[in-house]
C-alpha cells in the first residue's frame, strides 16, 4: 500500500527524508534536553550542550504542535511536562517526576 502522506523528522538526510512530503528538522541529542532509560533500568537527563542549527527543534515540540492543531488540545508545554506526563501513563515511570531524577537519574525495573 501506498502512504497518502509521510511526515518525517530527522538530522540527516537520507532515503525516508527524500521521499517525505513534509520533512521536521529535528535536533540531535547534544541540541535539545530530554531523558534515556539504559538496559539497566537506570533513568537519566541529558541536557543541551548546543544550539540546534537553522529551523531545527526537538521532536517532542513539533508532536506538541501536531496534537494542538489537530485536537486544539495542549497537553504539554515544557519537556518536564512531558515527562510527568509519561510517567503518568508507563507504569515502569509510575511516580517520577522531571525533578526527582535529579542529577544522577532513578532506576527502575524494565
Amino acid at each position: 500500500a501506498r502512504l497518502d502522506t509521510l511526515i518525517v523528522s530527522d538530522i540527516l538526510p537520507n532515503r525516508t527524508t527524500a521521499l517525505a512530503h513534509y520533512l521536521l528538522p529535528g535536533c540531535a541529542h547534544a541540541e535539545k534536553r530530554g531523558t534515556f532509560t539504559n538496559t539497566k533500568g537506570r533513568v537519566q537527563k541529558f541536557m543541551k550542550a548546543v544550539e540546534p542549527p537553522g529551523d531545527a527543534r526537538p521532536e517532542w515540540e513539533c508532536l506538541r504542535e501536531l496534537v494542538l492543531n489537530i485536537t486544539g488540545q495542549d497537553g504539554f508545554a515544557t519537556i518536564e511536562g512531558l515527562f510527568d506526563r509519561m510517567a503518568k501513563e508507563v507504569p515502569a515511570f509510575n511516580g517520577l517526576t522531571w525533578a526527582a531524577l535529579g542529577d544522577t537519574g532513578v532506576s527502575v525495573q524494565v
